[in-house]
């Protein structure tokens, strides 16, 4: 599971092709984009490239022919940033030769990695590798082509307009509020798009969509204005509004802070644990008392994580899964 709402919400709508596409057709140059077949975007497994120890998976990785066929699969390495890190262009040579490792035959696949940078102020790390070598600028140019060398594709948030930004429902929102939560405005950025809200209800469906509102609760300080909820709410259907009007009460009216889960006194944590099984038994049929057990046993930190993978999980025997994985550590 991902640790920040951040997380949650890019790998939520982003790890459905149809969210993803638009956004490479307007980050990818035009002369490129028109050579792919981006309808076939298909979504490629991360965990086979985290064998080295100096690097971490990505955050997502999907493939795309090119129209016509006849050649390797681009590969599409995606990441976001919240502020910025100079190892990016490496991280992202890191991921390019361990993809091109495993590539089968004498000539490897195109390898780009797009950056979604979404801090509150413009992003000023090094984009390309050659930016890295601690050598003479003079020295970098003569050798460039006896260098490694790599950029990344950047999309920075900071300074893209709502109106600009790249995608189509879901994915265009989840940029918009990507981008508004340094400015504590999320709610006026959502109800600038309630339309962008239906047509992510349509094409993610109740359960994923709602996970938009829930990243809302969790960066914005005060809660959605009655105005906005009476917008939001009949775009969904009756079980979906009734979870997010439960989260929300208990969000802000029951003070249900997540970012004070951790020093909270035993009594106070026990009550938590309490709301969170209320609320993972109204999102899922299939809730038992054994995953009524695990919720209740957890930890603040494990605790916080069921709190932000509520929208996320698609079945609840996912949280045995990770309790498991949280004891091996």
């Amino acid at each position: 599971m991902s640790n920040t709402p951040h997380d949650h919400l890019f790998k939520l709508v982003f790890s459905e092709p149809s969210e993803l596409a638009p956004v490479l057709a307007r980050s990818l140059p035009p002369s490129v984009a028109a050579r792919l077949d981006l309808a076939q975007l298909s979504p490629a497994p991360t965990e086979q490239l985290d064998g080295d120890l100096r690097m971490r998976a990505p955050d997502l990785l999907y493939r795309a022919p090119w129209r016509g066929g006849g050649r390797a699969e681009v590969v599409f390495i995606l990441e976001h940033q919240s502020s910025p890190d100079p190892s990016m262009p490496l991280r992202a040579l890191r991921t390019t030769l361990r993809i091109w490792d495993q590539a089968e035959g004498p000539r490897l696949p195109m390898v780009v990695t797009l950056l979604i940078a979404h801090g509150a102020k413009p992003w000023t790390a090094p984009l390309h590798v050659s930016e890295l070598y601690d050598a003479p600028a003079e020295a970098v140019a003569g050798l460039r082509g006896a260098l490694p060398e790599l950029g990344l594709v950047l999309q920075d948030l900071a300074i893209t307009p709502d109106e600009a930004m790249p995608g189509e429902g879901g994915g265009k929102l989840a940029l918009i509020l990507l981008r508004h939560a340094h400015k504590g405005n999320v709610w006026d950025a959502l109800e600038a798009n309630v339309h962008l809200f239906a047509e992510a209800v349509k094409r993610l469906g109740d359960s994923r969509a709602v996970g938009l509102l829930t990243y809302a609760m969790h960066v914005s300080d005060v809660p959605w204005e009655r105005r906005l909820a009476a917008k939001i709410l009949p775009l969904l259907q009756p079980p979906q509004r009734e979870v997010i009007v439960g989260y929300a009460d208990r969000r802000f009216e029951e003070g249900f802070a997540l970012g004070e889960l951790q020093g909270e006194e035993r009594g106070g944590l026990r009550a938590r644990r309490q709301l969170v099984a209320q609320l993972y038994r109204q999102r899922f049929k299939s809730f038992t008392p054994a995953h009524e057990a695990v919720i209740l046993n957890a930890s603040p930190d494990v605790l916080e994580i069921m709190v932000n993978s509520l929208f996320i999980v698609e079945h609840p025997d996912e949280l045995l899964s990770a309790t498991a994985t949280d004891d091996a550590r």
